[in-house]
C-alpha cells in the first residue's frame, strides 16, 4: 500500500501508559496544526478509553478526542503488530522497556513501509536494531529512528546544531544537564526505570563489543580531558558527575553515519550532570552501583522492578510522578563546542595546534521524562512525515542526529 495512502498517519502504540498521556496531549494539540490523522493502540481497550478520557481533561474545549480511533494491538502477537503497522504511516512506540518486545513492532514497521520513532535507551538493543534492520530499512525507504525523548536529541541533534553554527570545524563537546523540580520533588514510573536499569548494565559491557556496523572509523585527535565519576566544574561551577546516558554511543554512530554518507569529521563528547552538592553526588553514585550490580543477576532486577522506591531513594516508582511535579519541573542543557577557524582539506587531516574557537549552545524546556520527551517525540515524528526529503539518508536505522541535522526540527521545538 502507498504510504500516503495509508488510514492514519501516526498511531500511538502504549498509549495507555503515563508517557503514552503526554504523547495523546502533544500530539492532539499538533494534530490541529499540521492536519494529521491519528490513532491510539495497545492491547487494553478499557485502558485506551480511559487514555482518552484523562487527557481530554487537560486540553482546550476545541479539542475532542474522546472519539480518536483505536487499534486493538499486542506486541506478543505478531498478527495484530502487522496489521496495526498496515494502516498507519509511522509508529510512535511509547511502550518500554523496549528489549523484549519492540524487535517485532519495527519488523513489521519495515515489512509494511511504515516509519519507526521511539524512546529507547537500552544500548545493546538499538546496536541490533542497527546491525540488523539498517540495510532493509535503507532498500525501503523507512526511517527507524530510536531514542527520540530527552535522552539523546539535546546531545545529538545539539551536536548538528552546533556544527552548523561552528565558524570552521568543530571538533570535540561537553554537554552538562541540569534537570530542575518544584516543592513537589519529581519521581519516575517504573517503565523508565526498566529501561534505565538494561542501560546502566549495556553502558559497563558494551566497551567490549566488537564495531556492529563495521564501518570505516578514523582516530580522534586532541580529545576531551577524562574527568572522574564526581567532579567539580569550573566550567559550570558547580558539582557534576558522568552523565550515564546512551547519548555517548548513539552520537558515535552519528560520527560514523557522517563520516561515511557526508565526510564530516567525527565529534568527540562527553556528558556531565549537574549536582546540587558534593554529597548528593556521591549518594547518586551509590545508588546507580548498586543498581549496577544488582541488575547482573536475576534475582536482584527482580528486587529493582518491585521495589523501585526503595533503592533509588524515591528517585523512581510504580506510580511516577503526579502531573503537578511534572509540571513543576525544568531541563537546561549546556553544549561547549570547540575547533578550528581553518578547515583542512579531508575530514582525517591532523591539526598541528590545539583548537582556537569555541562556541556555546545552551537548551532549555520543561521538566525531561515526560513532558519535554513528549515533545521531542511527537515534532520528531511530523518531521519523519513532512520533510522526508530532508532526511539526508533514504532510509535506514538512524539516530536524531543524522536524520534531523538538515530539517526544521530546532524551528518547530523554538515554537513549542
Amino acid at each position: 500500500m502507498c504510504c500516503k495512502c495509508k488510514k492514519f498517519d501516526i498511531v500511538i502504540f502504549g498509549a495507555s501508559g503515563l508517557i503514552g498521556y503526554y504523547v495523546i496531549e502533544e500530539l492532539a494539540r499538533s494534530a490541529l496544526t499540521y492536519d494529521v490523522k491519528w490513532a491510539i493502540a495497545g492491547r487494553n481497550v478499557q485502558k485506551l478509553h480511559e487514555s482518552l478520557h484523562v487527557v481530554q481533561e487537560y486540553l482546550e474545549k476545541s479539542i475532542d478526542i474522546c472519539g480518536t480511533p483505536i487499534i486493538i494491538a499486542d506486541a506478543q502477537d505478531e498478527s495484530s503488530v502487522f496489521n496495526m503497522c498496515k494502516v498507519a504511516r509511522l509508529i510512535l512506540n511509547c511502550a518500554g522497556p523496549y528489549e523484549p518486545h519492540a524487535e517485532n513492532i519495527i519488523s513489521a514497521c519495515i515489512e509494511n513501509g511504515t516509519h519507526y520513532v521511539d524512546l529507547s535507551v537500552e544500548i545493546r538493543f538499538f546496536l541490533h536494531i542497527q546491525a540488523r534492520y539498517f540495510r532493509s530499512a535503507l532498500e525501503k525507504n523507512i526511517c527507524i529512528v530510536q531514542q527520540c525523548g530527552f535522552g539523546c536529541i539535546p546531545s545529538d541533534y545539539g551536536i548538528c546544531l552546533l556544527r552548523e553554527k561552528f565558524p570552521g570545524v568543530l571538533n570535540s563537546v561537553e554537554y552538562y544537564v541540569e534537570i530542575g523540580e518544584g516543592p513537589l520533588g519529581r519521581s519516575t514510573n517504573i517503565s523508565t526505570f526498566a529501561s534505565l536499569i538494561n542501560m546502566i548494565r549495556d553502558f559497563s559491557i558494551l566497551k567490549s563489543f566488537k564495531d556492529l556496523l563495521k564501518r570505516k572509523s578514523m582516530k580522534k585527535t586532541h580529545l576531551l580531558p577524562w574527568r572522574g565519576p564526581v567532579f567539580y566544574s569550573n566550567i559550570v561551577k558547580s558539582w557534576c558527575m558522568w552523565y550515564i546516558n546512551p547519548d555517548e554511543r548513539v552520537i558515535r554512530i552519528s560520527n560514523k553515519l557522517n563520516l561515511d554518507y557526508f565526510n564530516k569529521r567525527p565529534v568527540h563528547m562527553y556528558g556531565y550532570m549537574k549536582m546540587p552538592s558534593l554529597q548528593y553526588g556521591l549518594f547518586l553514585l551509590c545508588v546507580m552501583t548498586i543498581c549496577l550490580l544488582m541488575s547482573f543477576v536475576k534475582l536482584g532486577k527482580y528486587l529493582l522492578l518491585k521495589y523501585p522506591s526503595f533503592f533509588t531513594a524515591g528517585n523512581f516508582s510504580r506510580t511516577g510522578p503526579t502531573r503537578q511535579q511534572v509540571k513543576e519541573g525544568f531541563t537546561k542543557c549546556i553544549l561547549y563546542g570547540e575547533g578550528w577557524e581553518d578547515k583542512l582539506p579531508q575530514p582525517g587531516d591532523r591539526y598541528p595546534s590545539k583548537p582556537d574557537k569555541r562556541i556555546k549552545l545552551t537548551i532549555t524546556g520543561p521538566e525531561p521524562g515526560y513532558d519535554f520527551t513528549s515533545i521531542l517525540m511527537v515534532q520528531s515524528a511530523l518531521v519523519i512525515l513532512q520533510e522526508k526529503a530532508r532526511v539526508p539518508i533514504n532510509g535506514g536505522v538512524l539516530t536524531p542526529g543524522v536524520a534531523f541535522q538538515f530539517t526544521t526540527l530546532s524551528e518547530r521545538l523554538k515554537k513549542r
